[in-house]
């Protein structure tokens, strides 16, 4: 599919954006025209709702497209875990959407994979999420060993730091109107 068809990377993230890059996808993998039954698995989210589901329901072929949730899988299996998430995913797409373009998205193709190399080398090594205490994931891919008493002796003195400043502003003699 050439560059110039490809909609979805330009849209505002929601139920448009889901619907054009499911649509994208069953075009360039020719799924409109397979006999096979085809499967969605998502979540309740509601970029997951809307006019994504409006396009699910107005598929003639294949026979069968089915959107799922994990909520509804785990109440026909009767099983807690569910072990096709895409949580991962959600997570790092939320991470993208929140921490990296903070509202904005991108205005061409072009510029979408420049973010996204960009944000690439930022989740690796630049992000330090919390699990890792204070490590970056390539260096935990690298082999350090997160510890999670690393920063123990900095949060203790900013504990202390922050009651002092707090009992000094308590017996500040201004009086606000």
């Amino acid at each position: 599919m050439p560059k110039s068809c490809i909609k979805s990377t330009s849209d505002k993230p929601g139920s448009g954006f889901i619907r054009n890059l499911f649509e994208e996808t069953f075009k360039k993998h020719g799924l409109l025209n397979t006999t096979d039954s085809i499967n969605i698995l998502s979540d309740g989210g509601s970029e997951n709702k809307g006019t994504f589901i409006d396009w699910i329901n107005q598929i003639t072929a294949p026979s069968v497209v089915r959107k799922l949730t994990a909520r509804t899988l785990r109440l026909r299996t009767g099983r807690e875990e569910f072990p096709h998430s895409n949580s991962m995913a959600e997570s790092t797409h939320s991470i993208y959407k929140s921490e990296y373009l903070r509202g904005k998205y991108s205005v061409d193709v072009k510029q979408h994979f420049k973010d996204l190399e960009t944000f690439i080398a930022y989740y690796n090594y630049n992000r330090f999420p919390f699990e890792f205490y204070g490590l970056t994931p390539m260096e935990v891919l690298k082999g350090e060993k997160p510890d999670k008493t690393k920063f123990r002796e900095q949060i203790n003195q900013g504990q202390k730091r922050r009651l002092e400043e707090n009992r000094a502003f308590n017996e500040c003699p201004l009086v606000c109107i």
